[in-house]
């Protein structure tokens, strides 16, 4: 607006100084004076060239392609900021990779700590346990053993200050009034044989276990949040693509639809 009445008020000085003329039919040239209006209703009647448009169709695939790779609808869309949702992609899944690299390093550590001080003493197949069971570990500093006999029936551990004694303490306490499902119970809580494990006298040793086993769970709660900022890139990517295609694609009195203007963050 501002370069339009500077416009306006410049032309009557260049209409004065250069005398427009025009040509007459009989060859005689005649003075013509362009006025202000004159060529601000001249400039009025031209049409701008139109710029470069995305076409309809890629604009409807947009926020589908950033659903599947965050940035790749912006960038369909010529928008800039593709960079920044590529950017933090690659960045979280590398930091994932990396935060499970360390899990699994961690729980090695740790099962080797476990087998070697705490477990050698009961048993030579000392096969593997889940996560639950070195939880176990971790909290009780002897298992106690699954049956005070070696033969027969079983015989459950009576110390409660091992994991099976409180394991058929809780079950005693389950069933009052019933011994068979107490002992049913106990059966299918507490650690078997070949799980058996003691810390007794490797103090220092179980204290590494438990580091280890927290540096464990800090690289697997790392690696959930990077996973959920992965997700969260690829729905905001998306939502972004969207709200784009929303603003580009207008309605027209005909029924159909038109390309808009784009708005640029």
């Amino acid at each position: 607006m501002r370069a339009r009445c500077l416009l306006g008020a410049m032309l009557p000085a260049i209409a004065a100084v250069a005398g427009a003329q025009r040509v007459e039919p009989a060859g005689v040239t005649a003075p013509h004076a362009l006025t202000a209006s004159d060529s601000l209703a001249h400039l009025s009647n031209v049409t701008p060239t139109p710029g470069p448009r995305v076409s309809e169709r890629t604009l409807v695939y947009a926020p589908i392609a950033s659903a599947v790779v965050p940035g790749s609808g912006q960038f369909m869309l010529g928008h800039d900021r593709f960079v920044a949702y590529a950017a933090v992609e690659v960045l979280m899944w590398w930091k994932y990779f990396k935060d499970s690299r360390e899990q699994n390093r961690q729980e090695a550590l740790f099962k080797e700590l476990a087998r070697s001080a705490a477990r050698s003493h009961f048993s030579t197949t000392l096969p593997d346990g889940g996560w639950t069971y070195y939880e176990q570990m971790r909290d009780w500093k002897e298992s106690g053993r699954y049956s005070q006999t070696d033969n027969g029936p079983v015989v459950p551990e009576t110390d409660d200050s091992t994991y099976n004694g409180s394991r058929w303490q809780l079950a005693q306490a389950t069933h009052i009034n019933d011994p068979a499902g107490a002992l049913a119970e106990y059966e299918q809580l507490a650690v078997k044989p070949d799980f058996r494990w003691s810390w007794r006298n490797a103090g220092l040793q179980w204290d590494i276990f438990k580091r280890t086993t927290e540096n464990r769970n800090d690289a697997y709660h790392a690696g959930v949040t990077d996973l959920a900022i992965v997700a969260a890139n690829h729905v905001l990517s998306m939502v972004d693509a969207f709200v784009a295609f929303r603003l580009e694609v207008q309605p027209m009195p005909n029924g159909r639809t038109g390309l808009g203007a784009r708005l640029r963050w």
